[in-house]
Parts: C-alpha cells; sequence; structure tokens
C-alpha cells in the first residue's frame, strides 16, 4: 500500500509538471509561434495523438522508431504515440487534402514522445511547433520556409542563435554512381558528421571510386561558412550532372535568404547530413548560446508524401519549444509576472462593470473573495503583488 501510493505522487522519468510562470511562459511561446505562422498564410492542423504503428514508423529514421511508444489495442493492432507530426501530416495531406490547391502551408503545435533518455531541457514528452510547405519544390519554397525559421526564432525574443545549413542532394549526387549499400551509406554519413576526416578518408580508401570522387566528398567537411564557400565547392565538387544542379540551386537559395534579410543567420555547412531518413535536399538546424545541442531541425523531403499516395515535393522545419524556452532563460531570463494588476472588494454592481471592462482589455483583475476589512484586503492585495485596489465605496487604493 505504502509503494503504491508513492507511486501514485511521482511522475515517470521524462514528463513534467507545468504551473505558473513556467506554464505561462510555454503558452505565451506558442501564442507567439502561432500568430507567426499564421500571418505567413500558414494553416494549423491537429493530428492525432495515436495513430497506427505502421503509419507513423513510415520513412522514420532508425533511432526514431525505436523511440516510439507503441501498444497493442483491443483488437491486436499496434498503434503508436506520435513521434513525429510531419508523417501523420504527411498522411493526411496524402488521404484527405490531395485535391487542394497547391502550394500548401500547414503549421502545428503539437505534443511529441520518444522514449529517450531524458537530459537537461530533452524529455519524452515534449512540444513541436513547425510548419510543411507542400507542392512546391523551388529554391524559393526553401527560402520561405528557412526565413520563416529565422524569423519565429526573433518573434520569441531569442536573439543568440545560428540555423547551420546543409543539402543531403550535393551528398547523394556524390554517392550515387557508387553503389554503395545502406551500411556503407550510413558510415559515410557519421565520418561526414563528425567532422572525421580519418574515418572518412578510411571508408573512401576502400570504396571504388575515381580520384575526383574521393577529394570531392573529403572536401565537403572542410565546406563551412557563408556565401564566400559556394564558388570553393562548385570548383570542388561539382564533378557531375546532379552535384551541379545542388550547388547551383544551393547559390540561388542562398541569393534569396540574403534578399529576405536573414543570411545574417546562417552558416552554410555542405558536410552536414543529419536529419531524418526522408530528408532529400537542404536539412539544417538551430542552434543558440548556451544549449549544447539543436532546438530546431528541417528540411526537404520530396519522397515521403509518395509512401502514402502522391508524391509532393515537400519542405518543413519542427522547433522545440522545450528547448528554446531553456535558450530564451539563458539568454535574457525571460521574466514573466502572473501578479493581478487590481484587487477588487465584490459587491458593487458598479465595481462588476469596470471589472469587466477592464478584463476585456486584457488587464489581470482578481475578486477579493474573503469578508475582510479594509486594512485586510490591502494587506492580501500587497501580498498578491497588485497595483491597485476597488472598493465597494468607489475608492480607489494605490501602491508605487
Amino acid at each position: 500500500m505504502l509503494k503504491t501510493a508513492f507511486i501514485e505522487r511521482q511522475l515517470p522519468h521524462g514528463v513534467a509538471d507545468l504551473y505558473f510562470e513556467d506554464a505561462a511562459r510555454k503558452t505565451r511561446a506558442e501564442n507567439i509561434l502561432r500568430e507567426t505562422f499564421a500571418r505567413a498564410s500558414y494553416s494549423e492542423v491537429i493530428p492525432p495523438t495515436f495513430e497506427y504503428y505502421e503509419a507513423l514508423a513510415a520513412e522514420a529514421s532508425p533511432q526514431v522508431r525505436e523511440e516510439i511508444y507503441r501498444f497493442p489495442d483491443r483488437d491486436g493492432r499496434m498503434l503508436a504515440l506520435r513521434a513525429d507530426p510531419t508523417i501523420p501530416i504527411a498522411r493526411l495531406i496524402s488521404t484527405k487534402l490531395f485535391d487542394r490547391p497547391l502550394p500548401l502551408r500547414l503549421f502545428y503545435i503539437a505534443n511529441v514522445f520518444r522514449h529517450e533518455e531524458p537530459k537537461a531541457s530533452l524529455r519524452r514528452e515534449f512540444t513541436q511547433a513547425g510548419v510543411e510547405l507542400i507542392g512546391a519544390g523551388t529554391p524559393q519554397a526553401d527560402a520561405e520556409v528557412i526565413a520563416l525559421t529565422v524569423n519565429s526564432l526573433r518573434a520569441v525574443g531569442l536573439q543568440e542563435f545560428r540555423v547551420r545549413l546543409g543539402a543531403m542532394d550535393i551528398l547523394n549526387a556524390l554517392l550515387e554512381p557508387l553503389g554503395l549499400n545502406e551500411t556503407q551509406f550510413e558510415l559515410v554519413k557519421s565520418a561526414l558528421e563528425r567532422k572525421n576526416e580519418r574515418a572518412l578518408n578510411d571508408l573512401l580508401r576502400d570504396a571504388p571510386m575515381t580520384a575526383e570522387t574521393r577529394r570531392a566528398l573529403a572536401a565537403l567537411p572542410t565546406l563551412a561558412g557563408g556565401g564566400e564557400i559556394l564558388p570553393r565547392a562548385r570548383r570542388e565538387c561539382a564533378i557531375n550532372d546532379g552535384a551541379r544542379a545542388a550547388l547551383e540551386r544551393m547559390q540561388t537559395l542562398w541569393n534569396f535568404l540574403d534578399v529576405l534579410g536573414v543570411s545574417e543567420a546562417i552558416t552554410l555547412d555542405l558536410g552536414m547530413v543529419r536529419g531524418m531518413a526522408y530528408y532529400t535536399g537542404i536539412v539544417f538546424e538551430g542552434f543558440a548560446r548556451g544549449i549544447g545541442f539543436s532546438i530546431l531541425s528541417g528540411g526537404r523531403y520530396d519522397k515521403l508524401l509518395a509512401h502514402f499516395g502522391n508524391a509532393l515535393p515537400a519542405c518543413g522545419f519542427a522547433i522545440g519549444v522545450e528547448r528554446v524556452l531553456a535558450a530564451l532563460h539563458l539568454q535574457s531570463g525571460d521574466a514573466i509576472s502572473l501578479a493581478p494588476e487590481i484587487i477588487a472588494e465584490m459587491g458593487s454592481a458598479n465595481v462588476a462593470q469596470r471589472v469587466a471592462e477592464k478584463r476585456a482589455q486584457g488587464v489581470r483583475v482578481e475578486w477579493y473573495l474573503q469578508n475582510g476589512t479594509r486594512a485586510e484586503i490591502l494587506g492580501s492585495a500587497r501580498e498578491r503583488g497588485a497595483r491597485a485596489v476597488w472598493f465597494n465605496d468607489g475608492s480607489v487604493e494605490e501602491f508605487a
């Protein structure tokens, strides 16, 4: 009995109660993101919290597939909690929105569940806010999504952050002629992401390829910076039609990002290959000062929707709300107050009308609910941090 009572009062690892200021900060950030997405003409979608495991596991990376919470229903079908909102939205588009005019601009703010080791600001239940731009495969579409990423972080108040931008299509163009198996491909990706030149050289030494291809692959981890790296990338990596086209697209994208006023927040990194298994073009991550892991990720995934129906080009991103809140707290303190501005004594119709008017204007007003003396009401108001007290007799007491 004692053990049961103890468990009932605890939470499982990786989840948290949010209340008072913490809940208010999260709600405020989500509201700002919702308004930012809507002003860019994105419409909200709300996918279900759980659905069939087969659908949620489709095109997910092996790591995410292992982290999915799954359980059987009463009919024996395997269900799973949402581990990545992009996949349910891809299913939604392919099965219910396939006849809508393109492009589709959708956004979500949704809880996500993954069975991973909890760390600071890393939980098993967390919130992602993101967008999906469906039906546009141009560099302009990539630029819109990346610019919205940067402007969303700015809107919530984050100042010190960088977005790291790479392109899977460049790597794919270099590796495709080699006929590598899945294991070899993943090893090359891992070495590139870790910028482990020794491991990359060891892998490339054993793979059958021309010296030109070997030099192009070895150059990728060194190509990081601003737009100035792109001429060098074309010289060293544009060794076939696919790589040439991918680099031309990156140059066009960078020009658009400069026009949109966000290029100063972006670092190109052509050795970047991280991301979900479904990414086919650009990939990007965001990092903020004081946070040792990414606060957002995104990219182009032109083949994912074909798994559920019609193939459509698509691009999107997901912001980790809790991670952004942690960065905001470190960078600015992110102060918020839940104190009422006014405490009002209940009993006067005139005061009641004034309270209703103030609340309609967005002012925080609390009723005093005890049968207290004037001194007791004033003491309570000071304790609650109010700025003023309204009494039934029409008098007002303000605090400095």
